[in-house]
This record gives C-alpha cells, structure tokens and sequence, in this order.
C-alpha cells in the first residue's frame, strides 16, 4: 500500500506539520467577507412588499428570492436578507455584482455599504470591466439617446428619470443614478445604466468623487467567510443574462483556487446551486465545537461533516490530545503518534494504518490549504480516546478516561 512505502522510505516533517494553522487562516482571508446581519419581519395584512424591501434598504427581488417566491397577501413572517457576500475580498471604491443586482462601497479594502440596483436589461446588458467615475452632478438634465421615445431634454424634476443624482463612468454613456421608478430597483430594466433608491444615490453621492474606481463584474457564485468564525459560505444568484448555468464541478475548480476544494460539501453545494436564493450557505466548516478533556480546541476551520465522521484541523487536535505529528514531503502523508498508538493517513484515502491495522474510516483525510485535515472520531478513538456528543451545546466531545457520568445532559457516546 502507498502509506507503508512512504513510511519505510523514512518520515520527512514538511511545511506545515507543525501544529499552527496559518495556512488555513490565510485561505479564509482571501475569499469575500461576510457583511450584514438578515433579520425577521412579520408583515400585517397586505403591506406592500416594495414599501417593506425600501424600508429595510433591500429590493423586492431580494425579498422574493430570499423566501422562496412565496409572498402571499396577508400575515406573513418574512426574511428580510441583508447578510451578503460582497463579491471580492479586497477593494478601492464601488464593486458592482451585476448577478446579484447590488453595489458594494469599499474603503481601505473592505465593503462598508451595500445598495441594491437595477440593471441593464437583456439585450442593452451592463457591461462589466474597471472604469471609474467621470462626472457627476446633481438636479442633471436628460439628453434622451437615439432609443429613448423622447425628444427633447427632460429638466430636473419628478419626470426626469435619473433621478436627483448622477455619477457617470468613464465609459461614455453609462452611469450610476438615482430614478423616479424606484420599484424598478431589483430588475433588469435599464439600458446598461444602474438605478439606486433615491435615497441610496445620495448616500453614495457623498462617499465618491471623480475619480474613484468602479469594478463591474458578472459572479453568480460568490464565497465568502466572517473573520475568526472557521466557515466558508456560498452564495448563487440567478442567471439573469443568461450566461450559462454553473455546476457543482466548476464550484469544486473554483474551491481548488484557495485549497478547500478537498473538504467542501457538495450536498450543501447542490442545494444552493438548485434553488438561487442569493443567501449565503454554509459549504465548509460548521458552527459545532470540539473538546478534549473539557477543554475547547481552537480551530481555525470548524468540523466539516463528511461521511460518518468530522474533518477538522489535525494540528490543534493532535495538540490537545498530547500526541506528534509529522507530514509527509507536499502533505502526501501524516503520521500521528502518542504512547505506542500510531496513526498513518493518505490525504483522500478512506483506508488508514491504525496501530498495525488496516481500517476503512467514515471520512477520506484531506489537505486544505496546506494543512492535513483528518478524521476527528476515528483519530480519537485511534489514540485511545473516547467520543461523545452534546446536544445541548452543539459540542463533540474527547476525552482519555473520563468517565460517562460526566459527560453532562444530553451527551451520548459516539464510541470508543
């Protein structure tokens, strides 16, 4: 078997074998933060859901993705979505998601404010490329194009359709305006321009110039992860210029960029991809913690479920456990070691070398970013330990010794 050859040439301690998981830390560093917190709203009776959308700073598109489509008249509970993905992770200026029909304000790198907008329609789509912004004024004038059925300047006011602001970009004849349809906000409606709420085109009026970048791009899938939290979300949005339908093979290429594409979940991954809702799911990573002898371990990439068992970081588990480790030249294998127990794994080889033997594990070991990602119950249980479970507080428990009693409400033992 490829592990035994690899031992009997000799263990080599690679890059990344000790127990940090910087490598980790930096493959969530570069994918897009998560911005915003989604909150509830009871509607009463038959409010609008264009006043409800406005209030809360959103478009009613967003409202009916986020919830399905389904929005009956009448007392209803409804998801308001404002946790987003903004569409890059480091920026200057205003990033434009034309799939997500949303603008992004970036200062020193990170989005500080979100705007829904309308787009180009199809067929007089937006285009997308760098640009910046040209000109702007207040109170314009129109001056209607070859298309428009108007023929002469519109002044200021409420039948002017760019609104009371504009900021034009660099590319003649495209810009970024306030309108006197706001319920078109949401909606490719436009002819290449992009429509905020009056409200928001003011706002962003004041925190740009001339000058200041403008990155327009087309991502239906987007990933993104709060600092510090150990998740990975994804977010899909519909196909609204038909652009070609993504599958779960380009999302796993797509992974492969950051070095996760080992430890995704693809049943997270096709439900998202089935039903574009715009709300970020998780894909890698969970919420669930890890203790060994009632202590937390600190991941830097929470327990992925895969198979029968949980994937987490090998450094800090073998860490809390007592035990050594030592990595294979490029992670092609690890070695696990405490007292006389010795663990050898092939990253994406479900068959493990278990103090001699031979066993099938529930999850295949992995490499994310750099850092072997192993088998969290058949590592423990490999080493002597023993696992349980907490439902109460979400927790997978090690311990060595400890005695069931202790366990607490609502634990139960997974196995030893």
């Amino acid at each position: 078997m490829l592990v035994l050859v690899m031992v009997a040439a000799g263990m080599v301690c690679g890059p990344g074998a000790a127990f940090g998981q910087e490598e980790l830390g930096r493959a969530l560093a570069r994918v897009g933060p998560l911005v915003g917190e989604s909150t509830l709203y009871s509607r009463k009776g038959k409010e609008d859901i264009y006043d409800i959308a406005r209030r809360y700073g959103v478009s009613a598109s967003d409202l009916f993705n986020a919830n399905e489509g389904e929005l009956p008249l009448g007392d209803e509970l409804l998801l308001i979505p404002m946790e987003h993905i903004a569409p890059v992770p480091w920026a200057e200026g205003v990033v434009v998601n034309l799939a997500e029909r949303a603008l992004y304000v970036y200062e020193q790198g990170r989005p500080v404010k979100r705007f829904p907008l309308a787009i180009g329609m199809v067929g007089w789509e937006t285009p997308t490329g760098d640009f910046t912004i040209a000109n702007m004024a207040k109170n314009p004038t129109w001056f209607p194009p070859s298309w428009a059925v108007e023929e002469e300047p519109v002044p200021p006011g409420p039948s002017n359709p760019l609104g009371d602001r504009w900021m034009g970009l660099s590319l003649r004849g495209y810009g970024i305006h306030a309108t006197n349809a706001p319920w078109s906000v949401g909606r490719y409606l436009s002819h290449g321009c992009m429509r905020m709420y009056p409200e928001h085109a003011h706002e962003l009026f004041e925190m740009v110039r001339v000058g200041t970048p403008v990155k327009i791009v087309y991502e239906q899938v987007v990933f993104g992860a709060r600092p510090g939290e150990g998740i990975v979300y994804m977010a899909r949005y519909p196909d609204g210029y038909r652009l070609g339908r993504v599958s779960a093979e380009r999302v796993r290429a797509q992974l492969k960029e950051y070095g996760l594409d080992g430890v995704v979940d693809m049943a997270a991954v096709a439900g998202a991809l089935e039903l574009p809702r715009g709300l970020p799911t998780p894909i890698i990573g969970s919420a669930t913690k890890v203790t060994v002898n009632g202590r937390r371990v600190k991941l830097a990439l929470g327990p992925t479920r895969m198979g029968g068992d949980w994937l987490v970081p090998a450094g800090p588990l073998v860490e809390a456990l007592g035990a050594e480790m030592e990595v294979g030249p490029r992670g092609s294998y690890v070695v696990i070691t405490r007292g006389e127990n010795r663990l050898f794994f092939s990253p994406g080889d479900a068959d493990v070398l278990i103090n001699g033997q031979l066993v099938r594990v529930g999850a295949a070991p992995q490499m994310a970013a750099g850092h072997p990602m192993i088998p969290l119950k058949a590592t423990a249980m490999g080493l002597g330990a023993s696992v349980g479970w907490d439902d109460w507080t979400d927790t997978v428990l090690v311990w060595d010794g400890w005695e069931l009693g202790r366990l607490g409400r609502g634990a139960g033992v997974l196995g030893r």
